[in-house]
């Protein structure tokens, strides 16, 4: 997966970069996404690429293969573009001419199983699909909700989301320069584990361990590389990086959050923009808008749905 600064892409670009590299398999279908409305869903066929390109309010597609075959996706979303191949290892001409696009923040490739149950949270979905003994984990509890989860803090191959990019010790790294509004970009040159390649212009590849490489060794690694760029403190920025990420784009939201002291008594209110169809969209092509307060017990204590067609925004702060 790559992540690129937002509007470093666009959907006619990227089809053409897959179409020169190749896929590596053979999709059967195309998901069109666009704003506000279902997922167009068609043959994949030579005329697909033109389709994606000229789909009204299109903002990224999926080609897949199968149920758990490989897939390709692309999205250009509000805070970061992003590239994904699953299932498959890419051809290598595409993966460095994807490290070398403009507006590169980062881009992985690894275990995301291994990467799923280092981070997963949930008891019960280590009860239901876990094969192995997972009881002894250590638990803490989630301060939204009040509830006992798994504390994955400690787990260094864990998957930590932010904007922009996802970061993830994992086993092929690549970071752009734009990776320096999140993590140490100068330490990079100096990791002490792996294998780290300057690409130039700011881009560097690392290979952090090597096929046959002990666990103990690779969380180790996994660990290092962690400390070393400072994860862990960009996690405590996310609202900092979101807006140095989104500073030059108009203000259009799908979600708002706010929290306060509202009319019915909640503490955390959300805006949430609907189109005509009832999809998510932003508030610039909504016509329904949801407010939603809730408690600190995290219960609804208000929900309200606004023609946006018949009625101004009301004026929420």
């Amino acid at each position: 997966m790559f992540t690129y600064v937002h509007g470093s892409l666009d959907l006619r670009r990227v089809g053409a970069l897959l179409q020169a590299s190749g896929l590596g398999f053979t999709p059967v279908e195309a998901r069109i996404l666009v704003h506000g409305d279902e997922a167009l869903e068609v043959p994949y066929d030579e005329t697909v690429w033109e389709r994606i390109a000229t789909t009204p309010d299109a903002y990224g597609f999926e080609l897949n293969s199968g149920l758990e075959g490989p897939s390709v996706s692309c999205g250009l979303r509000p805070v970061e573009d992003e590239v994904m191949v699953s299932e498959t290892t890419p051809d290598p001409q595409l993966v460095e001419t994807l490290a070398g696009l403009p507006g590169l923040l980062g881009g992985a490739s690894g275990d995301f199983e291994d990467a799923r149950w280092q981070g997963e949270t949930s008891p019960n979905h280590y009860r239901m699909w876990f094969d192995g003994p997972w009881e002894q984990l250590p638990r803490t509890i989630d301060p939204r909700t009040g509830k006992e989860i798994i504390d994955v803090s400690g787990n260094p191959g864990r998957i930590t989301d932010l904007p922009g990019m996802r970061l993830w010790a994992a086993q092929d790294l690549w970071f752009g320069p734009a990776s320096a509004l999140l993590i140490d970009h100068d330490a990079i040159a100096t990791l002490p584990v792996g294998r780290v390649t300057d690409l130039g212009g700011g881009r560097y590849h690392v290979r952090l361990w090597e096929d046959g490489t002990s666990l103990d060794d690779i969380r180790k690694a996994q660990q290092t590389l962690r400390d070393h760029l400072r994860y862990d403190a960009a996690a405590a920025r996310q609202d900092e990086i979101r807006s140095a990420l989104t500073a030059d784009q108009p203000d259009d939201p799908m979600v708002v959050v706010q929290d306060g002291s509202f009319p019915h008594g909640g503490t955390r209110r959300v805006l949430q923009y609907y189109s005509a169809t009832k999809h998510p969209t932003t508030r610039s092509r909504a016509a329904w808008l949801t407010i939603t307060e809730v408690g600190d017990d995290n219960g609804e204590v208000h929900d309200e749905i606004v023609d946006l067609t018949t009625q101004p925004h009301p004026d929420l702060g």
